[in-house]
């Protein structure tokens, strides 16, 4: 392979977050599905998802902007996180689901895949990076993407293989058994639809290179038994990896040893090893990697290494890229098998012992490794300093894996789902609590301070669902829980709250708090909502400095004299803005009852009419239903025709009860009557 590589300046290069973005012929974003060991939730959120959703506004420039639009685009999006456990983040927007991860036998979520939607276009990448800042701007990573649209497929057995995966993975997070409501629920729906889309693809053409995936999870085969299934004919007879952990020095050799199978057993075979490294000022060589696998296992097996320097010239100036890549290569003749992922060349990382790491890998089977494709494939392989003499050369040994390097442990399991409702009967906390809980524990959380104890969980009988009432104005994104273990050690860890219903959260301040005229110019502006909503806000602050009065009391803030007769047809323009906004595609029950319910629905509309213009109230709600009914809907993913009609009808009985409410002459009465049971019957 070394004689096909090219510098790293001739290699294609692409930045990771390019590959979030879809294009206009991808259709609407569905909704997207990531894996990390590592997090940063401000990354994943206003890098990751804002270019996903396309959301163009810069939330360090335009925060108020950022916050409108990022509520509206994920309000009718899908989002959910599978993190590891010991690395969940406390803080973020309850508009996307968090799931942590945690194995028994200290084994961590190092798999990172990710799985985006779109309305005509699904993308699955796959690779080494995680959510973090550093993995997305700084590293040497790898990551592949597979691309599926209306022709040119890989194969449907990949989508599928990742759905499975994906569903492997969550049954590892809370609230697995919990199919009514919460973010198991919505993750559950959203690959149960793309499987069904992925059994519509046509099967793949064979060409260069087939591929799959190579995935480690509890009670599955090793990551160097898949391999050895995956090749055809004769055992290859040299191997190269590129890895930046590896055991110590005692495993190390055991973990080649065992990796080392899978090469001939016949005549000449070598395997190569590439590592961080560096070379100091007065030339001496180190390399981050133990010194232990400068012994083959066997007498016919050959070692050699080179490393990758952490400090590369990049068109011209030295940067600091450490390596985080890793792959595999095997080949014999002109056949090759290239593997890419998360997988560190550890026992933990290939599933060589019991307290492995839940990784995931792509593999290209390649039968012509000149080939255009198996040139691209070895392209890819960072540019390595080769060391013919490793006499002199300083061996630091392996930093340790993921499954050995967390000082922070999870949060213990019997803390399953904490889940945030919202409905009729007010805010409140749902937490399960298994009956194998820390003899002593505190829950807590920074809005309403003290909510729980061990004491008082035990009082109450040890109940396995623990509800709290929710009075603070503020909702919670993580409870903080500290106990205590059997040698009265501490710890503490955040609790990761999930939401019901996305639909019921409530909608920022900038948007619920819209005059009827503010809203009428919204529904009437064919400018973005986010960019619309800042002008009135500017014109708020505006009229402020001004000095002009601001009327406070909604029902003095128009003048209502004939203002059926002034507004008629600003209203009925509305009413259009309104049925084109309701008639673009929607994939999800929430984002529909967004949609219908939210700050510029039918519902707010009418709310604002009767609040503001109780005479012209009842005519204009009539209107409002009327418009409602007449909606062509384009449902897309799970969400059926038949909810649709159910959440349309409950709709239309509350536009109804508004519309009684409110005061009318007896013949404008008698025609909202009839005009009603027209609509709902």
């Amino acid at each position: 392979m070394n004689t096909r590589r090219l510098s790293a300046s001739e290699q294609t290069r692409a930045r990771l977050l390019d590959w979030w973005a879809g294009e206009e012929a991808f259709g609407r974003p569905i909704g997207c599905v990531t894996t990390s060991f590592t997090f940063d939730a401000e990354l994943f959120e206003e890098q990751c998802l804002a270019r996903f959703l396309s959301i163009q506004s810069n939330p360090n420039e335009t925060a108020k902007a950022y916050l409108i639009e990022r509520e509206e685009k994920l309000a009718q999006s899908f989002a959910c996180v599978l993190v590891d456990g010991a690395h969940a983040a406390p803080d973020r927007s309850l508009r996307w689901h968090m799931l942590p991860v945690t194995l028994r036998g200290d084994g961590v979520l190092h798999a990172k895949v990710t799985l985006l939607v779109w309305e005509h276009f699904i993308r699955i990448l796959v690779g080494s990076a995680n959510l973090t800042e550093p993995a997305y701007r700084r590293n040497q990573e790898i990551m592949a993407p597979l691309d599926f649209g209306p022709e040119g497929n890989p194969g449907p057995e990949l989508l599928t293989g990742c759905v499975a995966f994906l569903n492997r993975v969550r049954s590892f997070a809370p609230g697995f058994g919990r199919s009514d409501v919460g973010p198991q629920a919505a993750l559950a729906g959203f690959l149960t639809e793309v499987e069904r889309r992925a059994r519509a693809l046509p099967p793949a053409d064979r060409d260069e290179a087939e591929c799959a995936l190579i995935g480690l999870l509890p009670g599955g085969d090793t990551v160097v038994q898949q391999l050895a299934a995956l090749w055809v004919g004769p055992r290859p007879d040299r191997a190269w990896v590129l890895s930046p952990f590896f055991d110590e020095d005692a495993r190390a050799g055991s973990t080649a040893a065992e990796f080392a199978t899978l090469l001939t057993t016949r005549g000449e075979r070598w395997l190569h090893f590439a590592a961080p490294g560096r070379t100091l000022p007065d030339g001496t060589v180190q390399i981050d990697a133990p010194a232990a696998l400068t012994t083959p296992s066997h007498s016919s097996l050959s070692h050699a290494f080179s490393f990758v320097e952490q400090r590369p010239k990049i068109d011209g100036k030295e940067q600091d890229r450490p390596l985080h890549a890793k792959s595999v290569w095997l080949e014999r003749d002109e056949r090759a098998l290239y593997m890419l992922g998360s997988s560190n060349f550890t026992a933990a990382g290939l599933g060589l012992h019991p307290r492995h790491n839940i990784e995931l890998n792509l593999t290209y089977i390649i039968r012509d490794r000149g080939s255009r494709f198996g040139k691209l494939c070895a392209q890819s392989w960072p540019e390595e300093n080769e060391l013919d003499d490793i006499d002199d050369v300083q061996f630091l040994g392996g930093l340790p894996d993921s499954a050995d390097s967390s000082d922070t442990p999870p949060l213990p399991a019997a803390f399953g789902l904490a889940l945030f409702c919202l409905d009729e009967h007010g805010g409140r906390l749902e937490l399960e609590i298994s009956g194998d809980a820390p003899p002593v524990f505190e829950v807590e959380s920074k809005e309403q301070g003290a909510l729980l104890d061990s004491q008082g969980w035990t009082r109450s009988g040890s109940p396995n669902m623990v509800v709290i009432p929710w009075g603070s104005k503020r909702l919670p994104s993580s409870l903080d829980v500290r106990w205590q273990d059997d040698e009265k050690r501490e710890y503490s860890a955040p609790w990761v709250v999930n939401v019901a219903d996305m639909s019921a959260l409530p909608p920022p301040d900038e948007l619920g708090s819209l005059s009827l005229a503010e809203l009428i110019e919204i529904l009437t502006s064919a400018r973005p909502l986010h960019e619309i909503v800042v002008r009135l806000l500017q014109r708020r602050e505006s009229q402020k400095a001004s000095g002009a009065t601001i009327e406070i009391d909604p029902h003095k803030k128009v003048d209502t004299s004939q203002f059926l007769l002034r507004r008629m047809r600003r209203v009925a323009q509305a009413l259009e803005g309104m049925r084109e906004r309701l008639q673009q595609s929607v994939s999800s029950l929430e984002a529909l009852r967004w949609r219908l319910r939210g700050p510029i629905g039918p519902i707010a509309l009418a709310k604002r009419l009767s609040a503001e213009d109780p005479e012209g109230a009842a005519f204009m709600i009539a209107e409002v239903a009327a418009t409602l009914r007449s909606v062509a809907w384009r449902p897309l993913g799970t969400l059926r025709p038949a909810a649709i009609r159910s959440e349309v009808a409950t709709i239309m009985q509350s536009l109804h009860e508004l519309a009684c409410q409110a005061p009318a002459a007896p013949g404008l009465r008698n025609y909202v009557t009839s005009s009603f049971e027209e609509l709902l019957s």
